[in-house]
């Protein structure tokens, strides 16, 4: 089981590592929509996140994400034991 705090911060590296947006400016409250990044983008993020946790979003989770807080409880939820 992996907390929070542990997945926020490697889903920050990730972002940071596929996106233009600097680390510090990737909070949990941070909206995908408003920081720039069109369906394209977060399409293809999602599928880069599901890779580095080994888990997979339905279409309608993946079309829900607004924030990076809801990445990450999604993520928490499919990788709680």
């Amino acid at each position: 089981m992996t907390d929070n705090k542990t997945i926020l911060h490697r889903l920050t590296e990730i972002i940071a590592e596929k996106t233009k947006l600097s680390v510090n400016g990737i909070k949990p409250d941070l909206n995908l929509e408003a920081s720039g990044l069109d369906s394209f983008a977060r399409i293809e993020l999602i599928l880069v996140i599901e890779e580095a946790f080994d888990i997979e979003f339905s279409d309608s989770e993946s079309a829900n994400v607004a924030t990076i807080d809801d990445i990450v409880n999604l993520i928490a939820d499919k990788t709680a034991i």
